[in-house]
């Protein structure tokens, strides 16, 4: 901290100091990077930097039916929150469908200066029969993802950690004392997070030992009877699930939570009301936004540009909240 005080003339640190370090960096042939020192004062800025930096935010695909997502919704303003701090403005545009073409948002960004761009989670229905691909120039820009729902290009990535999810949520369960655990989610999420929760679940039910668990339900859409002849089966005392989709089935079987079962969501972050009632995940959403412009804006300073040989992840891991939808469960009492 000394030297660094004194390199940058600034009180804290005592003028003989001062001399010492300045002497030694003149010995050394230290020369200051302006950009890292320009970077650093914005970090250190105790109010947002106004510059005409601008980071690209871009929708791929046809135009969502409906309005973004309450998790996108954080995502986004994680963006934006996180590229304040550094001193960048976000500019969103929209690539197909109801936007412009790839070429012409590419020649928009490029005569802008705009070399950096952050990749929204595709909008539209995915099956595991999607392409999942999104054209566009990227050999101009640096380049981050958020989610997993783009397959192709495979970039650089910040993502909610879904599979420490689900271990999270069964193990608190467990710890409550619910003891056949659930799981229905719809094939188009279980396709967004590329299986990762149901690889979980399959994982700690393996962990576990305990023979005849309920196996994963995945739906395309919402099937009441489906539904009902699964849980008759299984008879789970707690069900997982994400989106109100679980929910809905719970309520169509006239179960009381958690009298009946236990529930628990999967993203808290998505929840239009009642998050605090819910027992689940929160994503921590804000966060998997953030860390899309940290990956972003360290690939600009280094020059980065296309897409890379070797992508790297970064998973913010979500946080269990305990609400009202479930209980602790008496074990049964030891036969004597």
């Amino acid at each position: 901290m000394a030297v660094s005080l004194a390199l940058r003339d600034k009180p804290g640190v005592s003028a003989e100091n001062r001399a010492k370090v300045l002497e030694i960096a003149r010995t050394l042939g230290y020369e200051p990077d302006p950009e890292v020192s320009n970077l650093m004062a914005r970090i250190r800025a105790s109010r947002p930097v106004e510059t005409k930096a601008c980071i690209g935010l871009l929708t791929a695909g046809p135009a969502p039916a409906t309005a973004t997502s309450i998790t996108e919704r954080k995502y986004i303003d994680g963006v934006i929150d996180r590229a304040r701090i550094y001193g960048y403005r976000v500019e969103e545009f929209h690539i197909g469908d109801g936007g412009m073409s790839a070429s012409r948002v590419s020649s928009i960004l490029w005569s802008r200066g705009i070399d950096g761009v952050i990749l929204r989670p595709l909008q539209y229905g995915i099956s595991g029969q999607s392409s999942r691909v999104v054209r566009f120039d990227f050999e101009r820009f640096s380049s981050v993802a958020i989610s997993e729902t783009i397959v192709t290009p495979d970039l650089d990535r910040s993502l909610h950690d879904q599979y420490t999810a689900m271990l999270t949520t069964m193990g608190e369960l467990a710890k409550l004392g619910y003891q056949r655990i659930g799981l229905v989610i719809e094939d188009a999420l279980n396709c967004r997070v590329n299986g990762r929760w149901t690889a979980a679940y399959m994982q700690f039910q393996l962990a576990s030992g305990q023979p005849g668990q309920p196996p994963p339900l995945i739906l395309h859409d919402f099937a009441p009877k489906e539904f009902e002849r699964w849980f008759k089966r299984h008879q789970p005392d707690a069900l997982v699930s994400v989106n109100r989709f679980g929910l809905r089935f719970i309520e169509h079987l006239g179960l009381s939570m958690p009298r009946d079962i236990g529930y628990a969501s999967l993203d808290l972050d998505g929840e239009p009301d009642g998050a605090k009632r819910i027992s689940g995940i929160d994503q921590n959403s804000h966060l998997v936004g953030a860390a899309a412009v940290d990956m972003l804006v360290v690939s600009m300073q280094r020059k980065h540009r296309g897409i890379p040989l070797h992508p790297m992840r970064i998973e913010v891991e979500g946080e269990w909240k305990p609400g009202n939808t479930t209980r602790k469960v008496r074990k049964p009492a030891a036969k004597i």
